[in-house]
C-alpha cells in the first residue's frame, strides 16, 4: 500500500476527526433542543445541576454515580455551547457558561474533599488553588487583551481547537479520580503541577507580548 495512502487513511482516525465527528452527534442534539425550545442557559444550569448532585455521590463515596454527573456535566459543557452558535450567541450566556464551568470543576474537587477529608483536604485545596490561577491567567489575559471570542466560538473547529484544550486536563484527573479514587492524592498533585505550569506560561507569554512585544513596536 503507498506510503500516502496509508497516512490519508490514518489522518481519518486523528483527533480532530474524532472530535468533529462528536461535534456533529452534539450539534444534532442541540438541533433537537432547540426545537424543543431549551436554551443553552438551560443546558449550563443542567450541567451545573449535575455538578451538585456529583457532590453529594462523592460525599457518600458513590463514586461510579459521581462518574456518571461528571460525565453528564462535561457533555453539557460541550452541549450548550454548540446549542449557542446554532442560535444565538449572547454575552450574558458566554459569562454563565464559564461561571458554571470553573463552578463544576471546583464542586467535584471539593466532593473529593468531603468524601476523606483527612487524606484529601489538603490536596484538595492545593489543587483549587492551582485550578483559580489557571482560571484567572486565563480570562486575565481575554479581558486585558480584548480577545474577541464571539467570532472564534462560531467557527465549527471550535471543539478541535480550543474546547479540546480548555479545562482538558482538569476534566481528565477528576474522571481518573472517580475510577481510582484512592489516588486522588497523588492525581491531585500532578495535575496541579500540570495546571501551574500551564499558567506559568500563560503568564510568562502574557508578559512577552504585553510588555516586551508591545515596547518593541514602540520603539521602532
Amino acid at each position: 500500500m503507498p506510503f500516502k495512502s496509508i497516512l490519508k487513511k490514518a489522518g481519518k482516525f486523528s483527533a480532530c476527526s474524532v472530535l468533529n465527528t462528536f461535534y456533529e452527534y452534539m450539534e444534532k442534539a442541540a438541533d433537537f433542543l432547540k426545537r424543543h425550545s431549551i436554551s443553552a442557559n438551560t443546558i449550563t444550569l443542567t450541567g451545573l445541576f449535575f455538578a451538585v448532585l456529583g457532590i453529594n455521590f462523592l460525599a457518600l463515596e458513590y463514586y461510579f454515580s459521581a462518574f456518571v454527573c461528571l460525565l453528564f456535566n462535561r457533555l453539557c459543557d460541550v452541549l450548550d455551547g454548540v446549542a449557542a452558535r446554532s442560535s444565538q450567541i449572547t454575552v450574558f450566556g458566554a459569562f454563565f457558561d464559564i461561571v458554571a464551568d470553573y463552578l463544576s470543576l471546583s464542586l467535584f474537587i471539593f466532593g473529593f474533599a468531603l468524601a476523606e477529608p483527612d487524606k484529601n483536604a489538603v490536596a484538595a485545596v492545593f489543587f483549587l488553588v492551582t485550578l483559580i490561577l489557571s482560571a484567572a491567567s486565563l480570562l486575565g489575559l481575554a479581558a486585558v487583551s480584548g480577545q474577541n471570542y464571539r467570532k472564534f466560538n462560531q467557527s465549527k473547529f471550535k471543539i478541535c481547537l480550543w474546547g479540546t484544550l480548555q479545562n482538558f486536563d482538569p476534566s481528565l484527573a477528576l474522571f481518573l479520580m472517580c475510577v481510582f479514587p484512592f489516588w486522588f492524592m497523588p492525581l491531585s498533585l500532578f495535575f496541579g503541577v500540570v495546571s501551574l505550569g500551564k499558567s506559568l506560561l500563560l503568564i510568562s507569554g502574557a508578559y512577552y507580548n504585553l510588555v516586551i512585544a508591545a515596547r518593541r513596536t514602540k520603539n521602532k
